[in-house]
């Protein structure tokens, strides 16, 4: 390599020239100095002994007095793909108008370098490594049981980031009573189903506790209210539930004894049979294939029903439902909550003549009860006439 006192240093195997600029060079050298390096480094030319022997000028500079030639250099090495990890450090260390511009940018933070920096960061550094669309599992677990609300509200914004069931749970236990990060969970899509009912039945919770401090409604008319505001979102909720999602959250209704009668029969008035079948199956212990079978046959539901310990008064309701949506898949319909709820209708004051007259006015106000909204008054008128025609 030949040089002079005119012309900018260039590589060879003899680095002194480059400390000798960075000891006496004046910033517009060394930053001249720094873009070679870092082009240098950039060139997938440069052999691995090459880039070894450049490191101590490089770290040097990173660490330069002058804040426009770090910031230069700096800005040059975000686009690198590796990087040596001093170096790095280094600069994760500067300021924060260097560290954090090169954090949200660098491809060379790998899981372990995001770890160490997110263990060793301060909060503005943590923020920018949660803002990243390539953040690992281990950071993102990291996150999550670890560090503080912000940070974690910036992961859950983050379109790219996957999370698992149990990263949700810990996000849920850790920051569900603050409304920042409560909103944002269920403002996701891919929240677990169990984490919702769970909030249904906080939530609940707290409006009966409001209702009884202000003593805005009988403690009885107050209590029935909620229950049943509580089933009603229970319902939408597992009814939305994904194949995979949908047999936890029904076994988690189970264990926690909210698996009633009434969430059955409130969720075959509205149609949403593929719920009343996973209750069937979790309350039965029989393969789904089996539970449908005997649901859709006809004459089977009886045993199914005893089976699954189900109270005598609601059978009729639900064999009109499966009924109605063994019909329904027969002639390839695909009924309303509304249409399905007057078919039961239907079907309860028509189809069994082995169903006493005294159970269909019982009947019709279950479906008052739990149907679709113009269903239900029709189930009342149907049931006030039966009465003053009895």
């Amino acid at each position: 390599m030949h040089h002079n006192e005119k012309q900018e240093p260039t590589f060879g195997l003899d680095i002194q020239v480059f400390m000798d600029v960075i000891a006496c060079g004046d910033a517009r050298r060394r930053t001249s100095l720094a873009l070679q390096i870092a082009r240098f480094l950039a060139d997938p030319a440069t052999l691995a002994g090459e880039r070894e022997q450049v490191m101590p000028a490089a770290r040097r500079l990173a660490a330069d007095e002058d804040f426009s030639v770090r910031r230069a250099f700096v800005e040059a090495l975000s686009r690198l793909e590796t990087l040596d990890a001093d170096l790095l450090f280094t600069i994760v260390s500067d300021d924060e108008d260097i560290a954090l511009p090169f954090l949200s940018q660098t491809p060379a933070l790998d899981s372990l370098r995001m770890l160490a920096v997110l263990r060793a960061g301060g909060q503005a550094h943590q923020a920018v490594i949660a803002t990243r669309p390539d953040l690992s599992r281990e950071a993102v677990e990291v996150i999550t049981r670890e560090l503080s609300l912000p940070v974690n509200a910036l992961l859950l914004e983050n379109p790219a980031v996957k999370f698992m069931p149990e990263q949700f749970r810990t996000l849920y236990q850790r920051f569900g009573a603050e409304r920042e990060i409560l909103d944002l969970l269920l403002e996701r899509p891919d929240l677990p189903p169990v984490i919702r009912i769970v909030q249904a039945r906080r939530a609940a919770s707290n409006i009966h506790t409001l209702l009884a401090e202000h003593d805005w409604l009988p403690s009885a008319q107050a209590a029935e209210l909620v229950v049943d505001a509580e089933e009603t979102t229970t319902l939408d909720i597992i009814s939305n539930a994904g194949p995979h999602d949908l047999p936890q959250a029904v076994a988690f209704l189970l264990g926690n004894e909210m698996l009633t009668p009434s969430l059955i029969v409130h969720a075959a008035c509205q149609g949403a049979m593929h719920v009343v079948a996973e209750c069937l199956v979790s309350l039965s212990g029989l393969p789904r294939r089996r539970v449908e079978e005997q649901m859709y046959a006809r004459g089977k539901f009886k045993s199914l029903h005893t089976r699954c310990g189900l109270p005598k008064s609601c059978y009729w309701t639900l064999q009109a439902a499966c009924d109605v949506a063994g019909d329904e898949q027969e002639d390839g319909l695909h009924l309303s909550a509304d249409e399905f709820g007057a078919m039961i209708i239907e079907n309860i004051l028509t189809r069994y003549e082995a169903m006493p007259l005294s159970e269909q006015p019982r009947n019709l106000n279950l479906v008052g009860r739990y149907a679709a909204q113009k269903t239900r008054h029709l189930a009342a008128r149907l049931r006030a006439d039966l009465q003053r025609a009895a």
